[in-house]
């Protein structure tokens, strides 16, 4: 059923070519590598067309790319490094249906049955739990039934890689996280308080990132942009300061910058908001 195959004699680890990980009656894994001027070089493994195929980018993208190109200027020679996990139709809505809700709406009408999934899926391995299965999967342990080892991972991938992220926190990341959007709350004249808040949750940047879009559905730099603008709008209605001062007051060091998103915000420059507010106080306070 599955089968571990090693690199063909005189492949080496940064060569291009492909390599077998595992086949069965339901999936497909291989890694590949090719450079972009001859895509046709490295060897396929075939599989039914109709199959899912989903294509994982391990190599970090080349700088003038945001994900892993198919098409550059003739000038440059990208390598590229996959890998490729296919699932025939029948067993991958199997693994999806009884949760079908909340799969990826990309993959809505195929779980479904309302349309076939005949586009390759492309993504970028950047998430350290992913990475995690995907290494587990191009490097398997000494194990007595590899079928059974292939089996459990690439369940295990399907969980992340077809499904919404879940909207639950634990108990200890929400009590930070509530101590700091206090803490943003607080400090919105302060240009440097983002990366000031990754540390005080004591994680990276890329987790503080995931963490709000969890909990609140948004971005660090989107939720901090929302609490300066409410303020800033609270502040025109209810004191006499000047719309430079109240600019400075919530971590804006240029006007015109300030007046632009307050504009894109809530339709109006700062000093019309003033004369005619079209939120009161109380709706511009932060749930």
């Amino acid at each position: 059923m599955g089968a571990q195959m090693a690199l063909p004699e005189g492949l080496s680890k940064t060569a291009p070519g492909a390599r077998l990980l595992y086949r069965s009656e339901h999936a497909l894994v291989f890694e590949r590598r090719f450079y972009s001027d001859d895509p046709l070089a490295t060897p396929e493994f075939e599989s039914a067309s109709d199959w899912v195929e989903f294509v994982l980018s391990l190599r970090p993208p080349d700088p003038e790319h945001l994900t892993c190109p198919r098409t550059l200027r003739s000038d440059v020679r990208y390598l590229h490094h996959h890998l490729v996990v296919r699932f025939a139709p029948s067993f991958l809505r199997t693994l999806l249906k009884p949760e079908v809700e909340r799969v990826l709406p990309e993959l809505q009408p195929f779980v479904r049955e309302k349309a076939p999934q005949a586009r390759p899926i492309y993504l970028l391995v950047n998430n350290p739990l992913l990475q995690g299965v995907v290494e587990a999967l191009r490097t398997p342990p000494p194990v007595g039934s590899l079928r059974l080892y292939y089996e459990g991972k690439l369940r295990e991938l399907v969980a992340f890689l077809c499904f919404a992220e879940p909207e639950v926190v634990a108990t200890q990341e929400g009590e930070r996280l509530r101590a700091a959007l206090e803490y943003l709350q607080s400090h919105l004249s302060d240009t440097d308080v983002l990366q000031k808040v990754s540390e005080r949750l004591c994680v990276s940047p890329r987790q503080c990132q995931r963490l709000f879009r969890v909990v609140l559905g948004c971005s660090p730099s989107e939720y901090l942009t929302e609490l300066r603008m409410r303020r800033a709008a609270t502040l025109l209605v209810s004191t006499n300061m000047s719309v430079s001062e109240i600019a400075l007051e919530v971590g804006y060091l240029s006007l015109s910058h300030f007046s632009r998103v307050f504009r894109e915000r809530f339709g109006k420059t700062p000093r019309a908001f003033r004369r005619n507010p079209t939120l009161n106080i109380e709706e511009l306070q932060v749930k």
